[in-house]
């Protein structure tokens, strides 16, 4: 639908800005004029009914340097656009549709007789239609409107203006909304024509191109698709130096998905071999374990166990290669499979022995297994030596001409196998052992290979392959459930298949069902086979701690984070720093407790609850609940040292701590925000367990010491969770102060991601409740939080009102701190209610006292606001000044959120003084130091990045 259509009740003077400017009076064409005032009736429709002021029309038509008698040309582009629309109008008389007050110059039209309001109205009532198809007919009429750019801004004019800008970005947004409707209804074709135009005008901008594959790939055009994205990443390198971002990949992945290839087949090998050095014929043995019959996963892990096995001198060398890894992980399946893989490459046989290694009892002796492995190497009985010493000497003999393969299963360690290590070059070890086996690296040179549990991927292929590809597919939801609780343990996964293919009326949900039932026990992996119980594999390990490890592996199952340092484990147990590095060193020793990261340890979920089941069976309640408290109290006191370290404002109270807790407290800045990020999952994890235990005030105490983290790292919508979490707890518990520090909090959290209502709403509770409890400074602070999102959301005078309270308050209270923060903060209100002078005093005011107060946080949020006072202003040098002090002093603190605008902000003003590769290296800046949590904010600035076409970059 063309703008042609577009008719209302004010029918004899129509507009369009959506594309080149155009105006009909009575139905006919009329010819805007000049290009200058083309440009200011441009400016007037894209504000669609707003205020210009004569500053913008100088600004618009004439940039940084305006001839003198700039206000009198803008009067006459008024006075004859004024004409234009009424031709009998009076000199000086003020007209119909161009109308002036105090503000500025306004067009007064309806939604009839503008392109871009008819645009709006459409977009509102797709938005708010209940039915999918009338929604997607009014998206595409909306759509249809559009000729082209806003106000057909290339050819009318080559810099950017930001108003227009934002009627063509609206414009991408509501594309991006019609599509997603499109695609998800099978009618992408309904959009694709303006999802063309829109790609081809924004090249760079990567959530329109993602959704231009899809639609390609969902209307039959998949080739399109694929070129298409190899066209994108090439021109993202080229033009910004960056890689795809996370949506174009996955909607690349979605275009490119197909099916498997199944396994490929290999060769038997000869059961008997010639000896060279014989008359006749020795046995060649052959005793490798039966590999399984769809091996699946663990391609990583055998493409480098290959390398390690033939990249050693020619293949001549000795070659030993130990897998270790905790129980259950798939050890000795990897270890049967690779020497399939080699057997061929070894012509003089295999040999295999389960050493028993996990029990001390029934560990078999080297002079055992070189009995054996004599008998196998065709040595008659009355020719084997009694003596283990001679067992090895013989055996190495035999083997010095051969090239044999030999698996050692379940190893304790080095000792049990160095006397069956060949002397000669020319075989292969492979050796499984739950223990390290570091010393074998050491003296012999193995190559050792650690398991980890298998990707979600994997884990799902290995389910397929054992319970049928059908069956499984047809319950995916159960089937990815199922992988979840198995925790990409090989030997469960295995397990909970055996037990669907047993019982073929199952479908995959019921046992998906069971395994819900039974979560938090082992109940769910019970086996009469010893050697497939998870309980009986886990307690071989188990039964050879010692007391005081068998008692910190029980108390471990406490611990609700990811993952534990040292000193947490000290904590739990009760235990001196250095007691606990040796009896937690006996538990890494037996796999129970593996190292994910240095210094971090982490305890797989069915190793979990296996300690669960031996802790309340074995710890008493009280011990449990000391234990609990000892953890709770080092989280509260860690975090709120390293707070001091960030916050120049402590929200908590001091903690208390109780006996038996090791002291991990920060040292600087740097190490208090790498602990933060370390500790991160396991503090929300303290938190909802706190609350669980009844520690209520503990927790919400706790996640005011974290908030400044949360702030510094734009982690919004977790600490909108975590927050949550807390806020209902505390509302259960009756804790009015707890509930408005928690309501402050969450104000916080939805205030930064967009919600200002919503944290108008909180902030209002809270600061009830603190004027009800009489807390003066509680107050103040949520009467400066109000400040703020009135701010926010266009209300200046409420939020001046606000910080002048906060002001007072904090100046009756003493609390400097306090007085920058609200300062800083009322400086934007004052600019945007025209008191631009008062503005500056008082950020410098700010400024002063933070510098006063040492507080670089502080500091650092003085300067970003300035710079963007200046760059308003149009005052670049003085911008850029304090962009660029507010990037050194958040570096300087790690305060990642501040660097990131700083970043954004220097690239905004060098985008406006139309210096393109400086804009752009700042905005690259920015992206880089984003995180995941924040995509928002990722394609804000990718947005940015998009205006830099390949020639302005250039």
């Amino acid at each position: 639908m063309g703008v042609d259509s577009v008719t209302g009740a004010q029918d004899d003077v129509r507009f369009a800005v959506l594309g080149p400017v155009e105006v009909w009076r009575g139905g006919q064409p009329v010819d805007p004029g000049s290009r200058q005032q083309r440009l200011v009736l441009a400016l007037l429709l894209a504000r669609a009914g707003q205020p210009v002021g004569l500053a913008d029309f100088v600004a618009l038509l004439w940039d940084e340097r305006p001839p003198r008698s700039a206000a009198n040309i803008v009067h006459l582009y008024l006075g004859r656009l004024r004409r234009l629309f009424e031709p009998g109008l009076r000199p000086r008389a003020s007209g119909r549709w161009l109308v002036s007050d105090a503000s500025g110059y306004r067009i007064v039209v309806d939604a009839d007789g503008l392109d871009l309001l008819t645009f709006r109205r459409l977009a509102q009532r797709a938005r708010a239609a209940d039915d999918p198809a009338q929604a997607l007919a009014a998206y595409v009429e909306a759509l249809e409107l559009s000729r082209g750019p806003c106000a057909g801004a290339p050819e009318l004019i080559s810099r950017p203006i930001a108003e227009f800008e934002a009627v063509d970005n609206e414009y991408a947004d509501l594309v991006r909304e019609a599509t997603d409707l499109a695609l998800s209804a099978g009618a992408g074709r309904a959009v694709l024509p303006m999802l063309r135009r829109v790609a081809q005008e924004r090249p760079l901008d990567e959530a329109v191109q993602a959704r231009l594959l899809l639609t390609l790939a969902a209307v039959g055009q998949q080739a399109e698709a694929v070129a298409l994205y190899q066209e994108l990443r090439g021109r993202l390198a080229d033009d910004l130096g960056i890689d795809p971002g996370r949506e174009l990949q996955e909607a690349y992945r979605t275009v490119l998905h197909n099916g498997d290839s199944g396994p490929a087949e290999r060769a038997e090998a000869p059961l008997r071999s010639e000896d060279p050095s014989a008359d006749g014929f020795f046995v060649r043995p052959a005793q490798l374990l039966p590999d399984l019959p769809h091996f699946t996963g663990r391609d990583k892990s055998l493409r480098r166990a290959l390398a390690l096995i033939h990249g050693r001198a020619g293949g001549n060398a000795l070659r030993i290669v130990a897998i270790e890894g905790i129980p259950g992980i798939g050890k000795t399946s990897l270890a049967t499979h690779l020497a399939y893989l080699v057997a061929d490459e070894f012509p003089d046989g295999q040999l295999h022995v389960d050493l028993r290694g996990l029990d001390p009892d029934a560990a078999l002796t080297p002079g055992e297994v070189l009995e054996d492995f004599l008998h196998a190497l065709g040595v008659r009985g009355p020719d084997i030596p009694a003596s283990d010493l001679a067992r090895s000497g013989l055996y190495r003999s035999v083997l010095a001409e051969r090239r044999v393969l030999i698996v050692l299963d379940n190893v304790r360690d080095a000792d049990q196998v160095r006397p069956l290590l060949p002397g000669a070059p020319g075989s292969l070890v492979l050796i499984t052992s739950r223990y390290s086996l570091a010393g074998l690296a050491t003296t012999h040179g193995a190559h050792v290979l650690t398991l980890d549990v298998l990707p979600a991927d994997e884990a799902r292929e290995l389910l397929i392959s054992r319970v049928g590809r059908a069956r499984a597919l047809a319950e995916r939801r159960a089937l990815d459930e199922i992988v979840d609780l198995c925790g990409g343990l090989p030997l469960a996964l295995a397990m909970v298949a055996a037990r669907a293919l047993a019982r073929p009326g199952y479908r995959l949900s019921d046992v998906a069902r069971e395994l819900h039932e039974a979560q938090g026990s082992l109940d769910g992996f019970g086996s009469d086979d010893p050697d497939s119980d998870l309980r009986a594999i886990f307690s071989w390990s188990y039964r050879g701690l010692s007391p005081a490890a068998a008692r910190l592996f029980r108390l471990l199952a406490l611990h609700p984070g990811p993952d534990i340092t040292r000193a947490a484990a000290a904590s739990l147990g009760g235990l001196s720093a250095r007691d606990a590095r040796e009896v937690f060193g006996e538990l890494v020793r037996s796999r129970l407790v593996t190292e994910r990261l240095p210094g971090r340890y982490g305890v797989h979920d069915l190793i979990a609850a296996y300690a669960r089941e031996l802790m309340l069976d074995a710890e008493p309640g009280p011990e449990r609940e000391a234990a609990a408290d000892r953890l709770l109290g080092l989280y509260r006191r860690t975090a709120y040292a390293a707070n001091l370290f960030i916050n120049a404002e402590i929200d908590a109270d001091p903690p208390a701590v109780p006996d038996g807790v090791v002291d991990e407290s920060p040292r600087d800045g740097r190490e208090a925000a790498d602990w933060f990020a370390a500790e991160r999952e396991v503090l929300k994890a303290v938190m909802r367990q706190a609350n669980d235990r009844g520690r209520v005030y503990d927790a919400w105490q706790l996640e005011l010491t974290v908030q400044g983290f949360y702030q510094r790292e734009g982690w919004w919508h977790e600490w909108a969770t975590v927050v949550r979490e807390c806020l209902d707890a505390t509302e259960r518990a009756g804790d009015s102060a707890g509930a408005a520090e928690m309501l402050r909090s969450l104000a916080g959290a939805h205030f930064h991601v967009g919600d200002s209502d919503s944290a108008l709403a909180l902030l209002e509770r809270a600061l009830v409740i603190f004027t009800e409890l009489g807390n003066a400074s509680r107050e103040a602070l949520a009467l400066r939080n109000l400040g703020e999102v009135s701010f926010a959301v266009g209300d200046y005078d409420r939020s001046v009102a606000c910080h002048h309270r906060a002001l007072r308050m904090a100046e009756s209270l003493g609390d400097r701190t306090a007085q920058a923060d609200v300062l800083c903060r009322l400086a934007d209100a004052q600019y945007e209610l025209g008191r631009r002078a008062v503005s500056f005093e008082t950020i410098d005011r700010a400024l002063t006292l933070s510098e006063q107060l040492a507080d670089d946080v502080r500091r650092s949020e003085c300067h970003l606001r300035r710079a963007n006072l200046y760059l308003r202003e149009r005052q670049f040098a003085e911008s850029l000044a304090d962009w660029t002090a507010a990037r050194e002093l958040s570096q300087k603190v790690g305060h990642r959120v501040h660097m990131i605008r700083a970043s954004v902000g220097l690239g905004d003003t060098a985008y406006a003084m139309n210096d393109w590769p400086a804009a752009r290296a700042a905005w690259l800046e920015a992206l880089a130091l984003g995180n995941d949590s924040d995509a928002q904010q990722e394609e804000q600035i990718r947005r940015r990045l998009a205006k830099l076409s390949h020639g302005a970059a250039a």
